[in-house]
C-alpha cells in the first residue's frame, strides 16, 4: 500500500512538473509581439529635439506564457491600460542621414528592461513609470538600430541576446523565465511612423509628456514626444556558451541591478 501510495504522489508530481515546464521557442519561431511608443526627447521649453530617447513597450503575445497573463484579470481590451509585463528603453541617441527619399534614423545600442507586475498597469502611454515598476524579470541587450523611412513608413530591425534574466510566477502557479523562453535572444522586426507624432486630439498638436523626473530605472531628463511602433521578435539561435543557465539564473547579474518603483495593487 505504501508503495502505491508513494507511486501515486511520484506520478502527481511529475505531471505537476511537466505542466509547469517550458519548452524554448524553436530558432526562427515568433516568441513575442511587440507594441510600443517611442519617446523622443524635447526640451520642455522650446521644443528644441534633444537627440535622446526612451520607449515603453507592452507584449500582447510572448509564446510560452497564456495571453490572460500578460493582463489584469477580467481586462476587456488587451493594452497598455491593462498589461502586467511590460518593459522600457535605457537612453539612447539618434541621429540620422538621407538616401534620396528615404531616411535613414539611427538608434544607439540600448538596453531594456523587463518588469512583471500582477498588481499594478500602467494608466496609459503618458504613465511612463508605470512601465517600469514590479519585479525586474530580464535584460535584453539591444544593438545599434536603423530606421529607414519612406512615405511616412519606418521599417528596422534589431538583434541581441538576454544579459540577465529571472524566474517569475503566473498566478496558475507556472514559473516562467523569459531567456529560458527564448535562449537565443531576440531578433526583432519593427514597423514605426518616425514622421508622425502621436498627438491627443486627431489633427491636434504633438502630446508632450513630462519625463523630466521618474522613480524607476530610466530617467529622461526632458520633456518627450511620442512616436508609436510596433513588430514581432523570433528567436534568432540557439544558446552561445555562458549564456544558459539554471532556472531563476539565466544569463549573468547585472553589475548593478536596475531600480524599479514599488508596485502597488
Amino acid at each position: 500500500m505504501k508503495k502505491r501510495a508513494s507511486g501515486f504522489a511520484f506520478a502527481a508530481l511529475a505531471s505537476l512538473i511537466c505542466a509547469n515546464a517550458q519548452q524554448a521557442i524553436p530558432v526562427g519561431a515568433t516568441g513575442q509581439a511587440i507594441v510600443g511608443r517611442f519617446y523622443a526627447g524635447i526640451d520642455c521649453k522650446t521644443a528644441q529635439p534633444t537627440g535622446f530617447g526612451t520607449a515603453a513597450i507592452y507584449f500582447p503575445f510572448i509564446a510560452g506564457i497564456p495571453t490572460q497573463y500578460l493582463f489584469k484579470p477580467g481586462a476587456t481590451v488587451n493594452d497598455e491600460s491593462n498589461a502586467v509585463l511590460t518593459g522600457v528603453f535605457s537612453i539612447g541617441s539618434l541621429s540620422s542621414i538621407t538616401n534620396y527619399n528615404i531616411t535613414n534614423t539611427l538608434l544607439s545600442s540600448i538596453k531594456v528592461y523587463y518588469y512583471y507586475h500582477p498588481n499594478s498597469t500602467p494608466k496609459d502611454w503618458t504613465d511612463f513609470d508605470g512601465f517600469q515598476i514590479g519585479q525586474l524579470v530580464g535584460i535584453y541587450d539591444v544593438q545599434e538600430e536603423l530606421f529607414s523611412t519612406l512615405n511616412g513608413v519606418s521599417w528596422g530591425i534589431v538583434s541581441g541576446p538576454f544579459s540577465y534574466s529571472a524566474d517569475f510566477t503566473l498566478p496558475n502557479g507556472q514559473v516562467t523565465n523569459l531567456q529560458r523562453l527564448m535562449p537565443g535572444g531576440i531578433t526583432v522586426t519593427t514597423i514605426a511612423a518616425l514622421g508622425t507624432l502621436v498627438s491627443a486630439t486627431p489633427g491636434g498638436a504633438p502630446q508632450v509628456i513630462d519625463l523630466t523626473t521618474s522613480k524607476g530605472t530610466t530617467t529622461l531628463g526632458t520633456c518627450a514626444v511620442m512616436i508609436p511602433f510596433s513588430g514581432p521578435g523570433f528567436n534568432p539561435a540557439t544558446p552561445s556558451a555562458g549564456q544558459s543557465g539554471r532556472s531563476g539564473e539565466s544569463g549573468r547579474e547585472p553589475r548593478e541591478k536596475p531600480r524599479a518603483a514599488t508596485e502597488t495593487k
